[in-house]
């Protein structure tokens, strides 16, 4: 709709990776160099990582197609396969011939013959093969194992196979590990992809704007602001935003898109509800009230003070004379909990308004972590608005669901950051520091580039990649539990705990469920027909498909569906 209304000749932000599109930014065109001195090098590792949408495919379709002479590709754009299947996936990428003999196995072994003898033929007629691997992350630590093993094919002066591997952050943390240090120590390569500065945001779209036919602004300045302020400088989510904004703009029947238009696509494209403008007027309503309350009991304390003292005798008359002895102070109580008036649910992709941030180096990490997981913990719990804790404060899951405040508690091992964005909540992580003493820090906010940690009512911001360096993988968090105050719904789930997970569930599409159409007996049994929606979303989100609602099933569908 809006490109007919702008005078473009077709979308210009869809998330498809077209060449026609290719901005390169400064940092862009170093990665692509990385790549392409990579490619003419003689065998070892080149290593391209970079958050998700910040341009790597982009970057290696460029490369792909500006291949030196001479250099043949075996592309792996699935990674979760076996060491076996990954060598299969590679022969066929070389086009090699299949297993001559039907009855003997495709083994490892003879994989591994038909790549050497290729090898060495490509190396005699001046050819250098290459295998690029993308998603690289996924790759389970014995498969690198044998990929490393791969570059051992080699001559007396040459090595025979050039590997590139490009992946998420979390691919240098699988790297970093002790049993990987040899693959680690023969990476020639290496480069980091980061977002877009806010100028490079802004010759971004205008850049996708004018391949697409139009150059006049469509966006304002503080439009422009807006978009990379949202998407920190994310080129997919770059895309997503504008995509979504020029067609508010088109029904809006609007000249340019506005800062407002901006902000709304934004919240919807994070499915998010944009909040409520309030009016002034209402705004100042409790504050009035209160004032007027003040006021009035100032004015009745005043006139009771000159028509009759305020004394025991006339507030308590039916109170007998008991003896000053016997009068004794009640004891104060014991500190209460309170929970939040209304239920809050902090975000690591959203820090809430009007805190402050100060930067960290690396070197002062130490400074923003504890020894202590009980004075973690209750950090962790002042982020969801929780005072006036009990002492001791919990120092387990088990004590704060104890609590009764309708939070779970989930821990996890061998964690990564792609994870926690999923879950989209506040964590306690378990660190290593570098003289070998084990702290906790409290992970408030993540982005691309940054972690923010929380520490003595502070936020710190510090660089992914040190924090990334000292994580065990070990993390803690908390979560809001749904309305029925459960944290497992299965067969043996109460009435209304099947019947909401199925409300939730039908309100997102691929569910295939209905609400209106199921009879009330039917909306409390959790059917074969439930359990199929259910692994059809655990499927969707990356999650082990039982059918199960446990709590990553229930913490992913209350971030789905609000």
């Amino acid at each position: 709709m809006y490109p007919k209304y702008f005078g473009l000749h077709e979308p210009s932000f869809a998330i498809t990776p077209d060449p026609q599109y290719l901005f390169l930014s400064e940092q862009h065109r170093e990665a692509l160099a990385h790549l392409l001195y990579g490619a003419s090098e003689n065998g070892g590792f080149v290593l391209l990582t970079g958050e998700v949408g910040t341009g790597k495919t982009t970057i290696c379709r460029a490369f792909l197609e500006q291949l030196p002479a001479g250099v043949e590709v075996a592309l792996v754009l699935n990674p979760t396969l076996t060491a076996v299947e990954l060598l299969a996936a590679i022969c066929d990428e070389f086009k090699l011939h299949a297993n001559p003999d039907p009855t003997e196995p495709l083994s490892t072994k003879f994989y591994i013959d038909q790549l050497n003898r290729f090898l060495l033929d490509c190396h005699a007629h001046g050819r250098r093969p290459l295998v690029l691997i993308d998603e690289a992350q996924n790759l389970h630590p014995q498969v690198l194992e044998q990929v490393r093993l791969l570059t051992n094919l080699e001559t007396a002066k040459h090595k025979l196979l050039q590997i590139f591997l490009v992946g998420q952050p979390e691919l240098r943390t699988l790297l970093a590990a002790p049993e990987l240090r040899q693959l680690n120590q023969r990476i020639t390569a290496r480069f980091h992809l980061r977002p877009l500065k806010p100028r490079e945001t802004v010759a971004y779209i205008r850049h996708r704007l004018a391949v697409a036919g139009v150059e006049r602004p469509l966006l304002t300045r503080q439009a422009l602001r807006l978009v990379h302020r949202h998407a920190g400088g994310v080129p997919r989510i770059i895309n997503l935003i504008c995509d979504r904004a020029l067609l508010g703009a088109a029904v809006s029947r609007q000249s340019q898109v506005t800062a407002t238009i901006v902000t709304r696509a934004a919240y919807e494209v994070r499915g998010q509800v944009l909040p409520k403008q309030v009016p002034p007027l209402q705004r100042w309503r409790p504050f009035i009230i209160g004032m007027v309350l003040f006021i009035a009991t100032l004015a009745l304390g005043v006139w009771l003070g000159k028509t009759t003292p305020l004394t025991t005798a006339t507030l308590l008359p039916d109170l007998p004379n008991v003896p000053p002895a016997l009068i004794t102070t009640l004891p104060t109580a014991a500190p209460v909990i309170q929970p939040p008036a209304s239920p809050v649910t902090p975000r690591l992709s959203q820090l809430p308004p009007g805190g402050t941030v100060r930067d960290l180096s690396p070197t002062e990490l130490a400074t923003v972590t504890t020894a202590d997981l009980s004075a973690a913990l209750t950090t962790l719990l002042h982020r969801w608005e929780v005072a006036n804790l009990h002492v001791p404060p919990p120092q387990t899951c088990a004590q704060v669901e104890a609590l009764d405040l309708g939070l779970g508690c989930e821990t996890a091992q061998h964690g990564r950051f792609s994870e926690l964005r999923r879950f989209d909540q506040p964590a306690v992580l378990s660190l290593k520091l570098s003289n070998g003493t084990n702290v906790y820090a409290v992970l408030v906010g993540l982005d691309e580039e940054y972690a923010v940690l929380a520490h003595s009512g502070v936020l710190q911001r510090l660089p992914l990649a040190a924090l990334d360096e000292r994580w065990s993988g070990d993390y803690l968090c908390l979560w809001r539990l749904p309305p029925p105050g459960v944290k497992v719904i299965g067969r043996a789930a109460t009435p209304a705990a099947v019947r909401w997970l199925r409300a939730q569930l039908a309100t997102w599409p691929p569910s295939g469920l209905t609400v209106a159409t199921v009879p009330p007996a039917a909306a409390v049994q959790y059917d074969d027909t439930l359990i199929a929606a259910v692994r059809r979303f655990q499927t969707a989100h990356g999650l082990d498909a039982d059918g199960i609602a446990g709590p990553r099933t229930l913490m992913l569908l209350m971030n789905t569906v609000p």
